[in-house]
């Protein structure tokens, strides 16, 4: 799958560092936000963020941040 919306993310109190958090890269934002969601909801991860990788900014976050990320 090819996309410019990468969707990082895991567990509050264990977040891995840079690429080993990423989940998937998605077409569009609308696709990596309800990843974001279906992943939160399920219980899989409680943090995440998309970042454009075009730009390298992070375009929509959880409220929740992981450990040492405040």
């Amino acid at each position: 799958m090819t996309g410019w919306h990468w969707l990082f993310g895991g567990q509050q109190c264990y977040a891995s560092g840079g690429m080993n958090d990423l989940i998937g890269i998605y077409p569009t934002l609308a696709a990596a936000a309800a990843a974001a969601i279906e992943s939160m909801q399920s219980g899989r991860i409680d943090w995440w963020h998309i970042a454009d990788a075009r730009s390298g900014i992070v375009v929509m976050r959880s409220e929740c941040k992981p450990y040492g990320g405040e």
